[in-house]
């Protein structure tokens, strides 16, 4: 996905800086693309557009009409995430392809537990995530041991039902005195 949308971003900012006050164009085909000849796209985009597929053509512009049929603060989010990820080093960019090559990979059920785990993930406050990454960091830095122990503990914790983990909260926050 961050290479398609990385591919077609730069094209269609290519296609902007040469292309300026035109509107966008209608597929992210180079050749098809209004320019004058005193405008010339880089021919890297050609080149690599025409050692293309005309599956993996009709793939991009299918992916570039959904682009542009999105709502243009959605577009703009979807830019910036480009220009910040062209502004990475490249041996992050390379990390991070990886990751999503692996994510890729996985099971279809994996990947929705994991995109599922993410939205909640974003829809915690600043101050949530902070408590987390605190208390990640915590167990990161336990002797393996101590961490086997903690998450044995913490299985059975949430093994439990939510009644018994409620009345066992509050027997500690009464002997805690709070």
């Amino acid at each position: 996905m961050v290479r398609w949308i990385a591919w077609i971003g730069t094209l269609m900012f290519a296609l902007a800086a040469h292309a300026q006050g035109r509107s966008a164009p209608e597929s992210p085909d180079p050749a098809a693309a209004p320019l004058s000849s005193a405008e010339k796209l880089p021919s890297e985009l050609v080149e690599r557009w025409q050692k293309l597929s005309p599956e993996q053509k009709a793939a991009l512009r299918e992916r570039w009409e959904r682009f542009r049929a999105l709502p243009p603060e959605k577009r703009a989010e979807i830019q910036k995430r480009l220009e910040r990820f062209r502004a990475l080093p490249p041996e992050e960019r390379q990390r991070l392809r990886r990751n999503l090559e692996i994510f890729r990979s996985l099971p279809p059920e994996e990947r929705a537990r994991i995109l599922k785990r993410f939205e909640r993930w974003r829809e915690l406050s600043d101050a949530e995530r902070d408590r987390l990454r605190r208390a990640f960091s915590r167990i990161k830095r336990m002797e393996p041991a101590e961490r086997r122990r903690f998450m044995k503990k913490l299985r059975r914790w949430m093994e439990l039902p939510p009644e018994e983990r409620e009345r066992l909260k509050e027997r500690i926050r009464d002997r805690l005195g709070r």
